[in-house]
């Protein structure tokens, strides 16, 4: 009897039908090249049992064939005899046959796949139901004959992808191999390769992953005719997109070498998928491109002013946001997001940011008709927690550090070299022996903690006890300290720079005006600024060009816009003006209309009035102060602005 690896060896090599190397079996099984020696040595001694022919070369390695014959009669002798799977392979094998099977599979024959008994495959049906459920999918039971997975075609195929991709991470080469054959997947690679390379169309590697998967999965429908059709309106925008003449290339290619006709809804998934992935290099830009870039920038904008942090100076934040954004736009609109992974560690590590980004990220959302889901958000999450991080590596004392370790300083010295790699933020003084530790020396240094790799007791200086390879708890042990130490640099410097009563004076508020023009009431709004000498009357008109340019995307919030130029324009540090109109101004906003408040912002240096922002979002976030700034009561407009000038 083979065992479970031995069946996988087997699996693979009979799928190739070509020589492969002892060094890479070890590699793609993860075992030594002995083990698999024994393995095969194994194999061999089933040669004629198994009607094999096993081929060994010195330079080239093992090719184990057979004939089409044969490998009929061959499955059941190796495939049928008992194997064990672990609960999540057993779950996702039937989860994936279910997905194959047009008619419904008995739970019997679930059993005898994945070598259950009827009451463990019970409890294992539980679990594909529940997660089925999950994604918008049905299981049902039909009587006397078994299970199958009901739902939209949408819901089914990319639940279905879903499973697929796993399946292919898993490397589980036995559970499955009658469902997808890796001649398939290498056809379908090689062609989607070749061709986005002919096109230089260049993709990372996930999309490439990602959008293989799509064909495989579209190839086994279309062979069971499940098609599903996408409207007209959309059909025609996709097909005046260079990505969509790609797909139809992939298409005609693919049914060349299947002998398969795809419905033409497919080369429009292939173009979504083009569209939603992320490209390695920056497409051209165009007036779209050029909307987005001001929505990145002032989303960053109002992050800067929560956080209160500068990272509007950090152009790796709002490249990265533009990258991952331009394709997020295109998935969230077909409904083709992608599940963070890490969306649970995220939460637990960036709740504040999560929070912040929720409450600002509206423009994108509107501009696009999208609403961002909880693991997009994840993902935009990431690239402002990096943000803050590469701010506290510049900005922010180093934690200073020494290593120890029993004796010598060898394995401290392994450990300074894992460490200078993964934690910059972290200072290593210098490595020690226990014996060589000082600790009127740590005192003069300052030294903040003492990374050690054997039990110490030091009573002046925190000890953090760690194996010298850092592993998983480890690791959480530092990420904790450096976590501290951000969480405690932004609250020192989300403080600095005036409050939001100290740049808005009562003396440039002015409440319960007429209704105006648009332009004339930006030029009424900035007057007070130009009055103070704080910028020049061609701030205006700079205002008025941008807003001609792009629309009215400084319209933030319903009812209250936020007006403001280039800093070339301003003579001071940093000044506000409030305006109220008691009937409003039109802005031409779809949804603000019309604007009852208008703060006009002039700041010669972008991270000075970031304190001040801050506080004004608060102030907008709150329902009774957002009331009160309705009202036009210019004493309790007052007193809301010297309430959030508190925090």
């Amino acid at each position: 009897m083979l065992s479970k690896r031995q069946h996988h060896i087997l699996t693979y090599l009979l799928e190739r039908e070509a020589f492969v190397q002892i060094h890479n079996l070890a590699t793609q099984f993860n075992v030594s090249e002995r083990t698999i020696q024994y393995d095969l040595e194994y194999i061999e001694t089933m040669e004629d049992k198994l009607d094999l022919t096993i081929h060994r070369n010195k330079y080239d390695g093992i090719k184990i064939t057979t004939t089409a014959p044969q490998l009929a009669t061959l499955e059941p002798k190796y495939t049928g005899t008992s194997m064990h799977y672990s609960k999540k392979e057993r779950i996702l094998y039937i989860t994936l046959k279910l997905f194959e099977s047009i008619e419904p599979t008995s739970s019997q024959v679930l059993a005898t796949l994945v070598s259950v008994t009827r009451r463990t495959i019970v409890e294992d049906l539980k679990n594909v139901q529940s997660w089925l459920e999950e994604n918008d999918l049905l299981l049902e039971y039909k009587k006397n004959k078994g299970f199958v997975i009901q739902g939209e075609e949408n819901a089914y195929r990319k639940a279905y992808a879903t499973r697929v991709h796993e399946y292919f991470q898993t490397h589980t080469h036995h559970m499955g191999h009658q469902l997808f054959s890796n001649k398939e997947l290498e056809q379908i690679r090689l062609t989607v390769t070749s061709i986005l390379l002919d096109a230089k169309y260049q993709l990372v590697q996930s999309a490439i992953d990602g959008l293989i998967y799509h064909i495989l999965i579209a190839l086994h429908r279309t062979n069971e005719h499940f098609a599903f059709d996408i409207p007209d309106k959309e059909y025609e925008k996709l097909s005046k997109t260079e990505q969509f003449h790609i797909a139809l290339k992939i298409k005609g290619k693919l049914e060349d070498i299947f002998q398969i006709e795809f419905p033409k809804s497919e080369a429009a998934f292939i173009t979504l998928h083009l569209l939603g992935a992320k490209t390695s290099e920056v497409n051209e830009l165009n007036q779209q491109i050029d909307d987005l870039e001001v929505l990145t920038e002032q989303l960053i904008e109002r992050m800067s002013g929560e956080l209160g942090l500068d990272l509007m100076s950090d152009s790796k934040l709002a490249n990265g946001l533009i990258v991952h954004l331009r394709p997020a736009i295109h998935r969230l609109k077909f409904d083709m997001t992608h599940a963070n992974p890490l969306n649970k560690e995220i939460h637990a590590q960036y709740d504040h940011i999560i929070e912040g980004i929720k409450r600002h990220v509206w423009g994108i959302e509107e501009n696009y008709q999208i609403d961002f889901t909880d693991d997009e958000i994840s993902y935009i999450t990431l690239h402002f927690a990096s943000a803050i991080e590469r701010i506290s590596a510049v900005t922010t004392n180093a934690i200073k550090v020494v290593l120890l370790c029993g004796s010598g300083i060898g394995t401290s010295q392994l450990l300074k070299s894992r460490m200078d790699h993964i934690y910059p933020e972290l200072e290593i003084v210098d490595a020690y022996s226990i014996y060589e530790i000082d600790e009127v020396m740590l005192k003069h240094e300052g030294i903040d903690y003492i990374i050690s790799t054997v039990p110490f007791e030091q009573a002046s200086v925190s000890v953090i006890r760690v194996s010298p390879f850092l592993n998983k708890d480890d690791r959480k042990q530092l990420n904790e300290i450096i976590n501290h130490s951000r969480e405690r640099y932004v609250n020192d410097v989300k403080g600095l720079g005036p409050t939001l009563q100290e740049v808005l004076p009562q003396s440039r508020i002015l409440t319960q005006q007429p209704t105006l023009l648009r332009n004339d009431a930006i030029r009424q709004c900035v007057s007070p600024l130009v009055n103070d000498q704080i910028v020049d009357e061609a701030y205006a008109a700079d205002i008025i060009e941008q807003l001609d340019a792009f629309g009215p995307y400084m319209v933030i919030s319903p009812h209250i816009a936020l007006i403001h130029a280039n800093h070339k324009h301003v003579k001071q540090p940093v000044g506000f003006s409030l305006v109220h109109f008691k009937t409003g101004v039109t802005f031409n906003h779809q949804q603000y209309d019309p604007v009852h408040i208008i703060i006009t912002l002039a700041t010669e240096q972008p991270q000075i009035h970031l304190n001040a922002l801050r506080q004004f979002s608060e102030l907008i976030m709150d329902e009774a102060m957002r009331a009160t700034l309705f009202s036009g009561n210019i004493a309790d407009i007052m007193s809301c602005i010297r309430d959030v000038s508190q925090h």
